[in-house]
């Protein structure tokens, strides 16, 4: 009798060590889809901004990441690369020089970049895809 019920307990413990196993191999797969990915947007963004009043130009100059959390959103990205790329020079061109040239207004021309790529790729595909988006560089030539 107490032969038969160490089997059944060691059969048991045999079928519930697969199964948390397995849960954990689930939970490993999780992770690593949520672990924040990077993508630079290259090359720098260059563009010319402010008024046509004055005769002489001025420029801005811009390196871009990207962060996702899957590589599926930056393959979108990348997919999208004319569509995103569009968007920022955009922005960048109808800016002022007073707002290019201060961190404030710098920021704000990040999280309105962040805006305009996530509405174009959702548009696009049907999410956001990205979750921010950073200057890793900025130039202002006046």
């Amino acid at each position: 009798m107490n032969i038969k019920f160490l089997w059944v307990l060691c059969l048991s413990l045999a079928f519930l060590g697969n199964a948390w196993a397995e849960e954990e191999e689930v939970g490993e797969e999780e992770v690593a889809q949520s672990v924040a990915q990077y993508y630079n947007l290259a090359p720098a963004f260059v563009a010319n901004f402010g008024s046509g009043e004055t005769k002489k130009l001025k420029f801005v100059k811009a390196e871009i990441s990207v962060r996702s959390s899957s590589s599926d959103s930056i393959n979108e990205v990348m997919n999208h690369d004319a569509l995103v790329r569009h968007q920022i020079v955009m922005l960048l061109s109808r800016q002022s020089e007073d707002v290019l040239s201060n961190p404030a207004g710098q920021e704000a021309i990040r999280l309105e970049a962040l805006s305009l790529v996530q509405a174009a790729l959702k548009t696009e595909t049907g999410r956001e895809q990205i979750t921010d988006l950073f200057f890793t560089s900025f130039v202002v030539q006046r």
